[in-house]
């Protein structure tokens, strides 16, 4: 009797970021294994299957980067992405991820429990659809596909809350975005790191270009 193998491999989401989990080492691997990034005061209790990445690769993608709101954790404003009609393009990095654990750090990103729960749309409406919306107003509640990567989609997730003020980021966690950049994006200078950020509404005009620059030189 012959026995049939079946595939057993996970259904997997390329989950792209563009803020502060840009950095894997200081900030994103705590979604994943839990703990508190550098410069913020909130613990991650991590996902429940605790394995890296099986992939990450630098994105780009044709949306504006903005800072808005106020995080406690961070002590200043969240980034967030949308859409634009001008020629706006955020520097992003996709990480491999299982659905689970696409499931359990959107769970962490809206300061919910890891409990088993699906949180986010099952796997076969999130590689079909392009637009989502999690229930009860989240703050990272709108999600986005914003492309294919081999057999996996690439998913995005930002705020709908046109409610929220622009605002400058605390230096903690512009340093942490900037060091994610370097991580992702090797030859990108200080130059033109600084340059990239100094547009982004909630730091133009807000934070001054001598302390912007001054940022970007001591992040690592």
């Amino acid at each position: 009797m012959t026995t049939v193998q079946r595939d057993r491999t996970p259904n997997r989401i390329w989950y792209a970021s563009y803020g502060s989990n840009l950095n894997y080492h200081k900030r994103f691997i705590c979604y994943i294994v839990g703990g508190t990034p550098a410069g913020s005061t909130k613990r991650n209790p991590g996902c429940r299957d605790t394995t890296p990445p099986q992939d990450t690769k630098p994105i780009t993608f044709d949306m504006e980067l903005y800072f808005a709101g106020y995080s406690r954790s961070w002590r200043g404003a969240p980034a967030f992405v949308r859409k634009v009609t001008n020629s706006s393009v955020t520097y992003g990095r996709m990480y491999l991820l299982t659905y689970d654990q696409f499931n359990d750090v959107v769970l962490q990103e809206n300061d919910e429990a890891v409990d088993g729960r699906a949180f986010v749309p099952a796997f076969e409406q999130l590689a079909g659809e392009n637009e989502f919306e999690l229930p009860g107003n989240r703050l990272y509640g709108h999600l986005l596909r914003v492309g294919t990567e081999g057999e996996w989609p690439v998913i995005t997730f930002t705020t709908n809350r046109t409610s929220l003020s622009s605002g400058p980021p605390s230096e903690a966690y512009l340093k942490i975005i900037v060091s994610g950049l370097r991580e992702t994006y090797p030859t990108m200078t200080t130059h033109q790191i600084a340059e990239y950020l100094s547009h982004t509404e909630g730091i133009r005009g807000l934070i001054p270009r001598d302390h912007l620059v001054n940022w970007v030189e001591e992040a690592n």
